[in-house]
C-alpha cells in the first residue's frame, strides 16, 4: 500500500513540474490520441492475426447492445457538470448517485434480457458472453466524477496522461489474452481491465469531489430539465448509429459483420481524436469565455480549433479515399473488402468536425434543444432516403444512408451559428477543401497501388 501512495505521489509531482511545459494541454491532447490510434491500429495486427472475424462479429454485437441501453438512458451528465455556473459538492453528489442507479439499472436490464437482445440479432449462442459484459456497468458505477471535473476545471493534461496509460494497460492485456485463448474473451477481459483502471484513477491520479450518496430535490429537478431535452435526443441518436449494426447483423453473415466491426473502431477512433479535442480543449474553453463575454467567446470559436480541424479533415478525407488500402496494407487477406465499411463510416466524422463544434457552442449559448433537433432532421433524412436505398439498391445503400445523416444535418447548425453571430463561412470552406485534397490523395495512392498489383510491378499483400 505504501509503494502505491508514493507512486501516485510521485506521479502528482512529476504532473505538476511538467505542467507549464505543457501549456492548455491541447499539443499532448492530440499526440496522444494520435499515438493511441497508432497504437490500436498495431495492435490491431496483433490481434486480428490471433481472432477470427467471427470474434470481432460478437464483439460489435456486445458493444451495440452497450450502447443502445447507455445512449437510451443518457442524461447529459459530462455536459450538465462541464456548463454548470456553480458544480458544487453536493450537485455533483446528488448526480453521482443518479448516475449509480442508472448503471444499476442498466447491468440488471442487460444481465437479465441478454436471450432477447441475443435472438434480436440472430445469435443466441452470446447471451452468456452478454451477461457477463453487463458486469462493467457495475464497475464503472463505482468510479468518482473526478473525470467530468477535471474537463470543468480544464485539466487536460492530467487527463491525458491518464487515459493513456489506462488505454497502454487495456491494449497490452488484451493481446496477452487473445495470444492465449484465441476468441473473443480476450477482448472482453479488456474491458474489465478498462472498467477498474477507470475507478482506480477516479480516486487515486484525479481530484474530485467525495462521493456520497445524495439526492437533494432541487438538484434532481435541475438535472431533469436538462435531461428531459438531452433523452429523446439521444434515443434518436440510438437510432442513428447503431442500426447499421443490426442491419448487418441480419442481413450479412457473422464474418462479415466482424469487417464491419473493425471499421466502425478505426472511424470510432479517427472520431475520438477529434471529439475528446472539442469536448475537452475548445468546449470548456469556449464556455469560460462565454461566461465572461460573448465577444470573447466569439474570438475563441474558430481561433482555438482552425490549425487541428483542417490536419483532421484532411486524415479523415485520406481515408474516405483510400480505406481499402489501409486495410491492404494493415490486415491479412481475411479482411480485405473492410475498406468499403471504413469509407463509409468516415463520413459521419468528417461532418462531425463542423457539427460537434457548433452543437457545444449553441448549447452554452443557452439552446439546449439544438442537439434534438438536429437529431430530428438526421431522422427525417433515413426517414426519406433510407427506403429509397434500401429497395433501389440494397442494405449496403441503406448504410451508407445512415452514414450521410450527420451531413444532413451541417445546414441546420450552420443557421444557428449565423444566428448567435458565430458563422464564419470561409473558415468552414476550408474544412471542406482539406477534406478533398485528403480524398484525391487517398484514392490516388489506392488506385496506384491496385494497378502496380495487377501488373505484376508489386507483389500482393
Amino acid at each position: 500500500m505504501e509503494r502505491v501512495l508514493f507512486a501516485v505521489s510521485d506521479l502528482r509531482s512529476f504532473a505538476t513540474r511538467i505542467r507549464p511545459v505543457l501549456g492548455d494541454g491541447s499539443t499532448l491532447l492530440i499526440c496522444s490520441h494520435v499515438a493511441q490510434l497508432l497504437l490500436r491500429i498495431g495492435s490491431s495486427l496483433i490481434v486480428t492475426r490471433l481472432l477470427s472475424p467471427e470474434a470481432y462479429g460478437v464483439i460489435g454485437i456486445i458493444t451495440s447492445i452497450s450502447y443502445i441501453l447507455v445512449m437510451i438512458s443518457d442524461m447529459g451528465l459530462r455536459a450538465y457538470i462541464i456548463r454548470h455556473e456553480h458544480g458544487g459538492d453536493e450537485l455533483l453528489q446528488s448526480v453521482w448517485t443518479v448516475r449509480l442507479l442508472r448503471n444499476v439499472a442498466i447491468f440488471a436490464i442487460m444481465f437479465v434480457g441478454a436471450g432477447v437482445f441475443a435472438e434480436l440479432y440472430k445469435a443466441p449462442e452470446i447471451s452468456l458472453a452478454i451477461r457477463i459484459c453487463a458486469a462493467p456497468f457495475l464497475i464503472d458505477a463505482c468510479s468518482s466524477l473526478a473525470g467530468a471535473t477535471t474537463e470543468r476545471n480544464r485539466g487536460v493534461v492530467r487527463l491525458t496522461i491518464v487515459e493513456f496509460t489506462r488505454f497502454l494497460m487495456v491494449t497490452v492485456t488484451t493481446i496477452i489474452a487473445a495470444y492465449f485463448l484465441r476468441n473473443y474473451w480476450a477482448i472482453v477481459i479488456g474491458m474489465f481491465v478498462n472498467s477498474i483502471v477507470g475507478v482506480i484513477a477516479s480516486y487515486t491520479v484525479l481530484k474530485g469531489p467525495p462521493v456520497r450518496f445524495r439526492l437533494e430535490g432541487d438538484h434532481v429537478r435541475d438535472l431533469w430539465r436538462f435531461w428531459r431535452i438531452i433523452i429523446p435526443s439521444s434515443i434518436i441518436t440510438l437510432v442513428l448509429t447503431q442500426t447499421n449494426t443490426v442491419i448487418m447483423a441480419r442481413f450479412f453473415p457473422m464474418d462479415e459483420l466482424g469487417k464491419f466491426s473493425i471499421a466502425t473502431t478505426l472511424s470510432a477512433a479517427v472520431m475520438g481524436v477529434s471529439t475528446e479535442y472539442v469536448m475537452r480543449v475548445f468546449f470548456p474553453r469556449f464556455a469560460e469565455a462565454n461566461r465572461s463575454s460573448t465577444e470573447q467567446a466569439k474570438e475563441i470559436y474558430y481561433s482555438c480549433r482552425r490549425m487541428v480541424m483542417l490536419f483532421f479533415a484532411f486524415g479523415i478525407g485520406g481515408l474516405i479515399g483510400g480505406g481499402e488500402l489501409l486495410i491492404r496494407i494493415l490486415y491479412n487477406e481475411e479482411y480485405l473488402g473492410t475498406g468499403i465499411y471504413l469509407s463509409l463510416l468516415c463520413l459521419t466524422p468528417l461532418a462531425r468536425l463542423i457539427s460537434l463544434p457548433a452543437e457545444q457552442a449553441i448549447i452554452t449559448r443557452g439552446f439546449i434543444r439544438v442537439a434534438l433537433n438536429a437529431n430530428v432532421l438526421r431522422l427525417g433524412w433515413i426517414a426519406v432516403a433510407g427506403p429509397i436505398a434500401y429497395i433501389g439498391i440494397g442494405p449496403l445503400a441503406l448504410i451508407a444512408v445512415f452514414c450521410l445523416a450527420e451531413t444532413a444535418a451541417l445546414p441546420y447548425f450552420l443557421w444557428h451559428l449565423k444566428r448567435y453571430d458565430l458563422l464564419d463561412l470561409r473558415e468552414e470552406s476550408y474544412l471542406i477543401g482539406a477534406m478533398l485534397v485528403g480524398a484525391a490523395i487517398g484514392y490516388v495512392c489506392y488506385m496506384a497501388s491496385e494497378a502496380l498489383i495487377a501488373s505484376g510491378a508489386l507483389p500482393n499483400f
